[in-house]
């Protein structure tokens, strides 16, 4: 005989937030939030050539606002040396 099924409540379910830590956005609001161009973000060519940190999440591309804070400090770092 099956034992009972368990089911977490949803007192008990975590928040996208506390599994990934940080909530991902997209690049309209990670270009808008850092003044950054949209095109940095939005074509592969130039997250690849610029390094630029991001997330495949199937299709779609997110952002870590944290990371891309930290990416641009690193970026405005490297042209003052």
């Amino acid at each position: 005989m099956a034992g009972p099924v368990l089911e977490e409540s949803p007192m008990n379910t975590p928040s996208m937030n506390d599994v990934l830590g940080e909530r991902l956005v997209d690049a309209r609001e990670a270009a808008h939030c850092l003044n950054l161009p949209l095109y940095l973000l939005t074509h592969p060519s130039e997250r690849e050539r610029l390094k630029v940190p991001h997330y495949r999440v199937g299709k779609l591309v997110r952002f870590k606002l944290q990371e891309l804070i930290d990416w641009v400090e690193r970026q405005g770092g490297a042209s003052d040396a």
